[in-house]
């Protein structure tokens, strides 16, 4: 496994006042169980890695991981020691859905099955157990489609998001030029792998959350969020139990959506598609415990979301704004805090809750001072961010998603994460064009939650 290096460190600057307190993790240390390459064939075809990559993963905890990049797949059996890569159109058949490119991948424990959402003219979901998964070299699905006009929609959907509840699976995506939609899906019926039911919001109401995510760690309740001005949320929620979603406007203290742009050492400038899309959609999102805007004190039911925020006089560089909302206590607004540096740029947040501590993790890209773009990892609240890649070319397009789960293994008690990113290299011998480096890592508290029992 390659050296981690530490570093850039992150700089927090708390609203309104103070420094937020934070679940106690035990023991503090943050240990890296894997950082590890899956080597995939790269290039602009079915079966090889896109440089703009997206990659999306879970793991079962006993050893399997499935993994995805645009236009490609891979699986591990030993737990990310070694990865088969696989090309969707060979699984998959060339049918009314097809295949085109982003895919999001969920490992659910309740049900013991890797959860794949592919893109095409729809959504195709495929389901599969770990142990099929090993049995079939990864090709053996049981899949359903969901085209646009299952929808009763006639525009294309893009930027796909999946999220587990208490009972369901939830996705998120857009109608393209309309906006967001969240569906979901009885898990108990995905596991049965027979007719499954499948429930929509209309995405004529989601406009202000366009190329936003559904929120990670949900449990009972579906989130997600959008902005109808830099000093102003609309939060999205459907609880379980409920055919009705509904939302709420929230205010926060303003941001800035302008500067979006970071060049590295070759000149290019990674940010350049960012500016266009997602831009400063609400793409970081999870459900944990957070600070109580009245007193020193946690609350337990906390909704955090996150986005990419541009420049002006207090924020050099593109960063991470993060808003944390009391779901007790009618929405209100606890903290807003950024992740920031004054010469690296931080963008493309994913958030997770660690099931041990109940703290925030995230899963970012970032690049400048001198750097290329890489992915980086790390808790929040410990004020420092953890470089997984090491990129040595730029390019114009550095997303659009990366991705953090709790990560199930037993003997880890829940303290870790499973993130996956990726970086960028240049061509080995015998080797063109730009080589795509996804990453699996395994990050979390070290000797944290030691006494839970496994499981």
């Amino acid at each position: 496994m390659p050296p981690i290096p530490t570093g850039p460190f992150i700089a927090v600057t708390p609203t309104p006042t103070g420094t937020a307190p934070q679940p106690d993790p035990g023991d503090p240390s943050v240990a890296f169980n894997a950082n590890d390459p899956l080597d995939l064939i790269s290039g602009g075809f079915n079966g090889e890695a896109s440089t703009t990559a997206e990659p999306s993963g879970g793991a079962n905890g006993g050893g399997s991981i499935f993994a995805t990049a645009n236009w490609t797949a891979a699986y591990s059996t030993n737990g990310g020691g070694s990865f088969t890569q696989l090309d969707p159109t060979t699984i998959f058949p060339n049918d009314a859905v097809g295949y085109c490119c982003d895919q999001v991948v969920q490992y659910v424990p309740g049900i013991d099955r890797f959860i794949w959402l592919l893109q095409g003219n729809g959504y195709r979901i495929a389901s599969a157990s770990p142990a099929n998964v090993k049995s079939s070299g990864g090709t053996a699905w049981t899949y359903w489609n969901l085209t646009p006009a299952f929808f009763g929609l006639t525009g294309s959907l893009d930027y796909p998001d999946v999220s587990v509840g208490a009972h369901y699976l939830y996705l998120s995506f857009d109608e393209v030029g309309t906006g967001l939609m969240v569906a979901r899906i009885s898990l108990a019926q995905l596991q049965a792998g027979g007719t499954i039911t499948v429930e929509w919001t209309d995405p004529k109401n989601g406009g202000p959350a366009y190329g936003g995510h559904v929120m990670q760690d949900t449990g009972n309740e579906a989130f997600w969020a959008g902005h109808n001005s830099t000093s102003q949320m609309r939060i999205f929620s459907l609880a379980e139990g409920s055919t009705t979603y509904f939302w709420r406007d929230v205010n926060i203290g303003s941001w800035s959506n302008t500067g979006l742009s970071s060049t590295s050492p070759d000149g290019i400038d990674f940010l350049t598609k960012l500016r266009n899309f997602p831009d400063n959609a609400v793409i970081g999102a999870t459900r944990a415990p957070g600070p109580s805007s009245t007193s020193n004190e946690l609350f337990s039911d906390g909704l955090w979301f996150a986005w990419s925020a541009g420049t002006d006089s207090n924020f050099a560089q593109p960063h991470i704004e993060m808003v944390t909302l009391d779901r007790s206590n009618n929405f209100a607004v606890a903290q807003q805090v950024q992740i920031w540096n004054s010469t690296y740029a931080y963008v493309y947040p994913a958030l997770a809750t660690n099931a041990c501590t109940s703290e925030v993790g995230f899963s970012i890209e970032g690049g400048g001072d001198g750097n290329y773009e890489n992915h980086l990892v790390g808790f929040w609240g410990d004020f420092v961010a953890y470089i997984t890649t090491n990129s040595n070319i730029g390019t114009t397009r550095f997303g659009d998603y990366v991705t953090i789960r709790q990560d199930p293994t037993p003997e880890l008690h829940g303290a870790f994460f499973d993130a996956f990113g990726y970086g960028l290299d240049k061509p080995s011998a015998g080797q063109t064009g730009t080589q795509t480096d996804v990453r699996y890592v395994q990050f979390g508290r070290a000797g944290a939650c030691q006494e839970r029992p496994p499981g």
